[in-house]
């Protein structure tokens, strides 16, 4: 029952910090993934708009060049010239057919100086004239080329480029070409699979010529949709009923976006103004994005997170509970020890009490023996004080014991890490060891025939060139050549040599893993310091190389009794800590030197620095700077205990957002 309570009493307060940490992790997660949806939206609608503008200079950039030919040609001046309209029809009409059927180019106009339409060639036998624009009212007041996306009354949106056009200096008129957004439209969504939707302001639109200009194009025009524009355009299969929802938002929505939801889909919209060449806005260009499965996936993400979350409380939970009924069931233990002692000092009470009763009762009997009575009694109550006080003295090394135990327990756990890690290194050298040197037997071997191989080759080429015919001699130089057997030659050794050094290195990799095996060090032995950091860093080498660059400044250092399997752990603790500490990619030094009968060793890393107040506490058990559930607050205290044996010690200098640097002395001759 007591038992209970006691683990009762820990695991209420554990469990509400674990939900609170779990609840705020899943939160965090998914806020984290909801900003990175966010932020790929507005830079998806940013890059259609980028898009778009360099479709519409693109374009401006083909229709430019399409003036300037035909400016160029002859034909077309001399029609121009001499005011030949059917010269010009006849010219331009199968150009223009191969720019509607390769570029979609819709409109072709021909003006004379003056800026009279001369020849519509898209449509000839429309002679009535064109109403002022003001890309053609630029181009005659700058005399220059002038592009820009025009509007007209009908909801028609055209990107027109006029030139003048001049011959030997001298203006004869303008040309004029032009392309339906439309077709600039389909493309874009062509490219970014993305729908979108055109708005266009009604004060600038006719009613009756945009109806009939949506109904030529088979379109619904329902000029009430919107209080200020009309829909133009839309690409998104949405029901129509429900399109006004995607666009009746207030300035914040157009201006970050918003979401909405139809029929069981969730879009996203957002917007950029369309201005046309006057620099006047005169509608909206709509993003329409289906996120659905998007938004789907970071629902299923944070379910998987709360899954995962709750899981690891739990797993961590039954574990705790193991582990703290076993050290509760020895506290127990001591405690009913303590409590015999307790019945035995008052059984030995009462014994005493019933003596100085006894010894009352006689007082009337034996007066002579009062007095030696009452020092007998007064020294019992003194030994029954001093009793106490080792009582009272026990119950404190008892709470010193039960916080020591939990230190031990944390040094026990990565103890048995390291032992673990010892034995599976070991397991593995020997598997490796012995097909290694198979391999490298078999490749001395190789050498050995390969070396024989050659001379007979050549003792062989030297007896076919003395008495061969020229026609076998011939015959085998084609086969020589066909086969690569010159080839084969020269690279063989090199291969030979590239595969003894893979073997080597293998080795290596062998004899640091058996170095790490030996975990039961009990006499110290001569060691280099720098082959101990070469050995640990080929043991953690793939978890630092995708961190951090490593630079390595060994000095001259002399050998120094220790223990070396020891010293490789501290010099792992430090290393992984090192580029735990680095977020992205940085670097990692690493030096020693000699100096006054010590050897140093400092390992240094450009990662986010410890704070000046948390710098004293790195060597307290159970304390650590990372996120809980990333270590268990030991690794530097047994670093420091390590050190220690070895009578030095370890200095840390740190600043925040620099780094940090962990030295270490180790005095020689100890």
């Amino acid at each position: 029952m007591q038992e209970n309570k006691i683990r009762r009493q820990v695991f209420i307060p554990l469990t509400l910090t674990f939900l609170i940490l779990a609840g705020t992790f899943i939160y965090s997660s998914y806020w984290l993934r909801m900003a990175h949806y966010e932020e790929g939206m507005q830079k998806r609608h940013v890059q259609v708009q980028q898009i778009l503008k360099n479709l519409v200079a693109d374009r401006t950039r083909f229709m430019s060049s399409t003036i300037e030919f035909i400016a160029d040609e002859k034909q077309f001046q001399h029609a121009m010239q001499t005011h030949n309209q059917a010269a010009l029809l006849l010219h331009a009409t199968p150009i223009f057919k191969r720019l509607f059927d390769y570029e979609q180019i819709t409109h072709f106009y021909f003006y004379d100086r003056n800026g009279a339409m001369v020849l519509r060639v898209y449509n000839p036998e429309d002679t009535t004239p064109v109403k002022p624009r003001f890309t053609k009212e630029q181009a005659m007041v700058l005399g220059r080329t002038v592009s820009g996306l025009e509007l007209g009354h009908s909801g028609s949106f055209t990107l027109r480029v006029v030139s003048p056009w001049k011959v030997n200096g001298k203006l004869i008129g303008y040309i004029e070409l032009g392309q339906e957004c439309n077709h600039i439209l389909q493309e874009l969504k062509s490219i970014t699979k993305a729908d979108y939707a055109v708005l266009l302001e009604k004060k600038y639109l006719d009613r009756g010529a945009w109806e009939a200009e949506m109904k030529a194009m088979g379109r619904t025009a329902d000029w009430h949709l919107l209080q200020d524009m009309v829909l133009a355009d839309i690409t998104t299969p949405i029901p129509f009923p429900d399109v006004a929802n995607l666009f009746k938002s207030d300035s914040d929505s157009k201006k970050y976006g918003k979401r909405i939801n139809i029929n069981d889909r969730t879009y996203r919209v957002e917007s950029f103004p369309l201005q046309d060449a006057a620099r006047m806005t005169v509608g909206e260009f709509v993003t329409v994005m289906d996120s659905t499965s998007k938004l789907a996936n970071i629902r299923a993400f944070a379910a998987q997170v709360a899954s995962f979350s709750l899981l690891l409380c739990g797993s961590f939970f039954i574990y705790s509970y193991r582990v703290l009924g076993r050290v509760e069931r020895r506290l127990l233990n001591q405690r009913e020890q303590l409590e015999r002692e307790f019945e035995k000092q008052a059984s030995t009470n009462k014994q005493l009490e019933r003596e100085v009763a006894e010894r009352w009762r006689a007082e009337e009997k034996l007066v002579v023996l009062n007095e030696h009575l009452e020092q007998r009694v007064a020294v019992r109550t003194t030994e029954l004080s001093e009793l106490n006080l080792k009582l009272a003295a026990s119950n404190q090394k008892l709470e010193e014991a039960y916080n020591n135990l939990q230190v031990q327990q944390g040094t026990i756990l990565q103890q048995d890490r390291m032992a673990c890690i010892g034995q599976l290194a070991a397991s593995v050298a020997h598997d490796i060891n012995n097909p290694i040197g198979f391999v490298a037997g078999n490749l001395e071997v190789l050498k050995n025939y390969w070396g024989k191989l050659t001379a007979f080759i050549a003792v062989q080429d030297e007896a076919l060139h003395s008495s061969a015919p020229p026609e076998l001699l011939n015959s085998l130089a084609e086969q020589r050549s066909k086969l690569k057997v010159d080839h084969v030659l020269d690279e063989f050794n090199d291969v030979l040599d590239e595969s003894f050094e893979g073997t080597e290195r293998v080795s290596r990799t062998v004899m640091n893993l058996k170095g790490f095996s030996r975990h039961d060090e009990k006499e110290a032995c001569m060691a280099d310091v720098n082959e101990c950091l070469e050995s640990t860093l080929n043991i953690v080498m793939n978890e630092l190389r995708y961190k951090a660059d490593i630079e390595k400044d060994y000095g001259k250092i002399p050998q120094l009794l220790c223990y070396p399997q020891q010293l490789n752990q501290v010099f792992m603790n430090l290393l992984i800590n090192a580029s735990q500490a680095i977020e992205g990619w940085g670097e990692i030094t690493i030096r020693t030197w000699a100096e006054r009968q010590s050897i140093y060793v400092a390992i240094g890393d450009t990662g986010a620095g410890i704070a000046e107040e948390n710098v004293g506490k790195l060597f307290e058990p159970f304390f650590s700077t990372k996120e809980v559930g990333d270590g268990t607050g030991l690794g530097l205290s047994i670093v420091k205990e390590i050190v220690k044996k070895h009578q030095g010690d370890i200095t840390v200098e740190s600043e925040l957002g620099k780094g940090s640097v962990f030295t270490v002395r180790l005095p020689l001759g100890v």
